[in-house]
């Protein structure tokens, strides 16, 4: 009897580790698939100083990239504005739609440049500082 209880626990054992093996590998199979299949589409950026607007922190979706962003938005920084009220962007990337507001000295420090509709943007950046 005490033969018998010892070799179901010991095939019990080995069932759980087999499960617990099985379980394991279709989880690394399917994020290994997810993974191979899905393009990134967001990063967060490396933030910068900009003088009167602090620290800009920024980020950017689908397929635009941090490096081809940064030109436009360092262009955007550029511009001086009225103090305290909705941006006027007139040197965004072409095709991209852009809304920004000045902070109290005329910097658009806050605001995004998107492709596609403000609820479902395709491609853009944002930034905030």
């Amino acid at each position: 009897m005490a033969a018998r209880c010892a070799t179901f626990f010991v095939m019990a054992r080995r069932a759980r580790m087999t499960t617990v093996t099985i379980a394991a590998v279709a989880t690394a199979v399917v994020v290994a698939t997810t993974a191979a299949y899905a393009a990134p589409t967001a990063a967060i950026c490396r933030s910068f100083s900009v003088s009167g607007a602090g620290k800009i922190q920024w980020s950017v979706i689908g397929n635009v990239t941090c490096q081809e962003a940064k030109p436009w938005l360092l262009k955007i920084l550029g511009k001086r504005g009225a103090h305290d009220a909705q941006a006027k962007i007139t040197n965004a990337p072409r095709g991209f739609h852009c809304r920004a507001s000045d902070n109290a000295k005329g910097i658009p420090s806050a605001g995004a440049c998107y492709t596609g509709t403000i609820q479902f943007p395709k491609n853009g950046f944002q930034w905030f500082g």
